[in-house]
């Protein structure tokens, strides 16, 4: 059941609760990765009082980091300055600590800057900030507002980001999980989560993580401070202990690549991009050396990626680089548009399409994806390390890695084998749907597949194309995920096709062409439909 209702207030430990079950979840899995600090904070948190927790968790959820405490008003807090004072006293919050002016004043409304700055005055917020920094110190300005008022910050936020990291995964899912979860909005599978199968082994693997993190940050900021550049490049020539750590020096080897490319340091721009596996490392490499006038190495560069092509995009280029006016192997079909051009085209052409009869759904990659995800549902939440880490995940979290087939070759193999049996196709479709409609699946929008669809298809398409769809949409996911026609339509003699539908100033995109290469190779009619004027 719910534990939230939309438009009811929670209830009253539910934020600090969430923050205890992280906190528990971490401690109890992870605590042999942690420093004395961060069990210290865990053990901190779950040792001060209820009331003191609750407003902690709030904290937490607020946008700061800098937070005004006049503004703390919370129903399950009752003595919210009580509260403050045993975070502050057991070294969770610090109070009035020094901080940049122009983030102070920006936690004052119109009126208290009139009141404590008189002075100063601009049309809006952003200038006064600016003249009210360039008429007065920093230091005179954090001690009008500390003589007015009180603000805080969380001193504890590195151990929590810690936390939430181990908890969750990324640096990118956060408290706001639980409450999609509790409202009920989604539900999640049960998979196995062991100890075993954690991402880090040990705090080494973790400190290398994080130092390879703050590495990937720093490379967004080269283009401000050209410095960086070279000290990031000296840190990168290590190799990876593991998968991710692959990835994160593949993201930053391609931004520095990128770096040096367009100062026109080529060398050291093919360097970064020969330290990449991932797209657009190979790419990059030939657009230099053609820029160079070696050929020869652009053909051979070519060469390789159309044997292991690292994505849809690398595939196309590798077809199509100094190849102008190529034109594509794909059936085309015009139609004259009358009249101003529709503001939904793929409804417009689902209408023309079906004016004879028939059904047409605008699905584009919800239906091979969603198909790919039922058939191999048992794949999809395999146990394999570092892939599930709390019960909030709706898939691994190395779904659109480009191994993540490889690492599970044998349970593919093996449900490949189950479903070649005849009927087991259709069967695994119908009874996944049955058994799993709701459950959060990466790959199965279930807005989108609902059982007309599902019975609809069934009836249409065989068994063995909707296999050969969904092995190759997993063996290929990192390519995979884009690029589908928009349309599946289905006519009433029972015949079917997937219909990409352009406007009269779109052109195919790169993923868009491997996708129909791809369907002409799996059997599987598909054509565009060019609208024009």
């Amino acid at each position: 059941m719910p534990q939230l209702a939309a438009n009811e207030p929670p209830p009253p430990d539910y934020y600090a609760d969430n923050v205890g079950q992280i906190l528990s979840y971490v401690e109890k899995n992870h605590g042999d990765l942690l420093t004395t600090e961060e069990r210290d904070f865990i053990t901190c948190f779950q040792g001060i009082s209820v009331s003191a927790q609750r407003l902690y968790a709030r904290l937490v959820s607020r946008k700061g980091p800098w937070v005004r405490a006049d503004k703390l008003s919370y129903g399950e807090v009752p003595d919210v300055v009580g509260a403050l004072a045993e975070l502050s006293a057991n070294g969770l919050i610090e109070m009035n600590p020094s901080g940049p002016a122009d983030a102070l004043l920006h936690l004052l409304t119109r009126g208290e800057q009139a009141r404590l700055f008189p002075r100063v005055r601009a049309p809006t917020k952003l200038l006064w900030i600016e003249a009210c920094t360039a008429l007065y110190t920093d230091y005179t300005i954090r001690d009008r507002i500390s003589a007015a008022y009180t603000w805080l910050v969380l001193s504890s936020q590195p151990q929590l980001k810690l936390c939430q990291l181990l908890f969750f995964g990324d640096e990118y899912q956060d408290l706001s999980t639980f409450v999609i979860q509790d409202l009920g909005l989604v539900r999640y599978e049960d998979y196995s989560l062991q100890k075993t199968e954690r991402q880090f082994d040990d705090r080494a693997q973790l400190e290398r993580y994080l130092y390879l993190r703050n590495l990937r940050r720093l490379s967004h900021r080269v283009t401000q401070h050209p410095d960086l550049a070279p000290l990031l490049v000296d840190r990168l020539m290590v190799e990876p202990c593991n998968r991710m750590e692959q990835r994160q020096l593949d993201k930053i080897s391609n931004r520095l690549g990128y770096f040096f490319e367009r100062r026109g340091d080529f060398d050291e721009a093919l360097a970064c991009y020969g330290h990449s596996r991932t797209h657009p490392g190979g790419e990059r490499i030939a657009r230099v050396l053609k820029r160079l006038g070696d050929d020869a190495g652009v053909e051979l560069m070519l060469q390789r990626m159309k044997m292991r092509p690292r994505s849809a995009e690398e595939e196309d280029f590798a077809e199509r680089f100094g190849q102008r006016g190529l034109k594509p192997d794909i059936p085309i079909t015009t139609k004259t548009l009358t009249g101003d051009t529709p503001i939904h085209i793929e409804q417009h052409a689902m209408e023309v399409l079906t004016r004879d009869g028939g059904q047409a759904w605008h699905l584009e990659n919800h239906f091979p994806l969603g198909v790919a995800g039922l058939l191999f549902w048992n794949v999809v939440f395999a146990p394999v390390k570092g892939a599930f880490l709390n019960p909030f995940q709706s898939g691994p979290v190395d779904l659109g890695w480009s191994d993540f087939a490889r690492v599970r070759a044998q349970v593919i193999e093996e449900t490949l084998t189950q479903l070649s049996t005849n009927g087991a196709v259709y069967h695994t479709l119908k009874s996944t749907w049955a058994a799993k409609q709701g459950v959060a699946n990466k790959l199965v929008s279930w807005r989108h597949f609902d059982r007309d669809l599902l019975d609809a298809v069934l009836e249409v398409i065989p068994e063995s194309s909707l296999l050969d769809l969904a092995y190759h949409v997993l063996s290929n996911l990192y390519r995979a995920r884009t690029g589908f026609p928009d349309l599946l339509v289905i006519y009433e003699a029972g015949r079917y096709e997937f219909v990409e539908v352009k406007g009269p100033e779109d052109q195919l995109q790169p993923g868009q062409r491997i996708w129909f290469k791809s369907l002409k190779r799996l059997g599987l009619p598909a054509r565009v439909l060019k609208f024009k004027r």
